[in-house]
């Protein structure tokens, strides 16, 4: 179903595009609801733009219907998650009107506002959700119609793994799970349905040799029959053989199967072989999803000894660019302007390829000892949810610990702060920030990185315990300025 295709559904009657009327045409795969406060809270959801365009989201605003400012936030956030756009509803009840912001900024985005009914408080989201889920379903055994815009919409996805979010449109769409698989059996990619099953699919998989002459094979899985399918893709041009595993609850027709199998062939040829050649894609992927034994397995593979410590390395590039590492016994990974290494703690460091002290160098983001592949996502959630907050908090610095990441976890909007800018000036809350913050308690670095004398420094940091009535040289009271420091920095623009 495309968004032209759902404006003619009953419970759609009298909605219009107001924004990105030119992505009318675009395939619509899911639809979710989203009502949200805050949009710091809806940017730490462990979102993946898995339907990359392809989900719309409803939405009436209704905790920020006053505040213009944070839907754009949340559109921007919709965005960097992929989403296709937004159906608005109760404006002119709820939201007063929509801002011209709001609709220049989507089409800015290339995103879709859809406006229903204004001042009609009888819609429910639940109306246009049962019809656009009834009529994807509906299309489901309709898969050779939907072919042509299936391979186009496949054709337009954004960088990158544009081969992964192929199969993510194509599981949801048919309910079925695909395995991109190895001539030696080894998974590739894949895209589970539901994704909860991945690792045990997986496991399935491994106890299994393929079979390329049995088609819709039941297999018992958790008590649940699932009927499997190898097919072999016909890829002559690349240097290696692929095949294509599916699992589904229900069998698979004739049609679907070479439906399925020709998108796919497409998608690999659209895409190119390498996203299928990338360990540190898988490896990763696995952490995240709980698949243990295979990240454990291609860490192995890439000489990494998962039974000594490790060690996580996030760099956050300053500009995209195409620069990798290449060292042995590390695996990377690198999405848009990000690369994550991993590497036992005794192996070479990553540290000496770039400076550690230049303010305008990449950002290094360090873990702390890692026992196992077990805590490589926990560890990756930390980071992703604090690099903005870092850059912030620590603007001078470009290589940060563990430590400080959870220093900035620790601090929010209820610590108990004591308001350090009632008792000191501008001059001497910025000395503090310095001195402490970014400069590691150094008198000369706070000196040079402020251009005055080491006396001035040390004169503004006896003022500031004066007024603050506290030691310095005392852990508890410091941690307490340290902590109270980050919160300055953290809030002062939203205070």
């Amino acid at each position: 179903m495309n968004i032209q295709d759902m404006l003619k559904l009953p419970s759609m009657k009298g909605a219009e595009i107001i924004a990105g009327k030119e992505q009318r045409h675009r395939l619509v795969t899911t639809i979710s609801v989203l009502e949200v406060s805050e949009p710091e809270l809806y940017s730490q959801m462990p979102l993946k733009g898995e339907y990359s365009g392809n989900e719309l989201v409803l939405t009436s605003f209704a905790q920020i219907a006053m505040d213009v400012e944070k839907q754009l936030e949340i559109i921007a956030i919709l965005h960097q998650h992929s989403q296709l756009g937004i159906v608005l509803y109760y404006v002119g009840l709820i939201i007063p009107q929509i801002s011209e912001k709001v609709i220049a900024k989507m089409n800015e985005l290339g995103m879709v506002l859809i406006l229903m009914p204004m001042n009609r408080m009888d819609l429910r989201y639940s109306e246009v959700i049962s019809e656009v889920l009834s009529y994807i379903n509906e299309e489901e055994e309709e898969l050779d119609q939907q072919k042509a815009i299936l391979l186009e919409t496949i054709r337009q996805l954004p960088a990158p793994h544009q081969i992964e979010t192929g199969l993510s449109i194509l599981s949801d769409k048919l309910k079925c799970s695909l395995f991109i698989m190895s001539d030696e059996n080894e998974v590739l990619l894949s895209k589970a349905w539901p994704r909860s099953l991945d690792s045990a699919l997986r496991q399935a998989i491994a106890r299994r040799e393929i079979n390329i002459a049995k088609k819709n094979d039941p297999v018992e899985l958790n008590q649940v029959i699932h009927f499997q399918t190898a097919l072999s893709l016909e890829l002559p041009t690349l240097s290696h053989s692929y095949f294509l595993t599916l699992f589904r609850k229900k069998p698979l027709t004739e049609n679907q199967l070479a439906g399925i199998q020709t998108i796919v062939e497409k998608t690999i040829k659209y895409f190119g072989e390498e996203q299928l050649l990338n360990t540190g894609q898988q490896f990763f992927a696995a952490c995240q999803t709980g698949d243990f034994y295979t990240a454990a397995m291609l860490a192995q593979k890439a000489g990494i000894d998962v039974e000594e410590p490790l060690i996580l390395y996030c760099l956050q590039r300053k500009k995209e660019t195409a620069d990798m590492f290449s060292y042995q016994k590390l695996i990377s990974y690198k999405e848009r302007n990000r690369e994550w290494i991993v590497g036992n703690k005794k192996a070479k460091s990553v540290h000496p390829v770039f400076s550690l002290d230049d303010p305008a160098a990449d950002l290094l983001f360090i873990s702390k000892e890692l026992s196992g592949v077990t805590r490589i996502a926990q560890q990756m959630k930390l980071i992703e949810d604090h690099i903005q907050e870092a850059k912030q908090v620590f603007p001078k610095k470009n290589c940060f610990y563990a430590e400080d990441l959870y220093l900035l976890e620790d601090v929010t909007r209820e610590t108990d702060s004591i308001s350090l800018e009632r008792y000191l000036d501008n001059e001497l809350l910025e000395t503090l920030a310095v001195y402490f913050l970014d400069c590691n308690e150094s008198i000369k670095d706070t000196s040079d990185l402020l251009f005055l004398h080491n006396n001035t420094i040390k004169y503004r940091l006896k003022r500031a315990q004066e007024r603050l009535e506290l030691s310095f040289s005392q852990t508890a009271s410091r941690y307490i300025l340290i902590k109270n420091l980050i919160y300055y920095r953290k809030y002062r623009d939203k205070h």
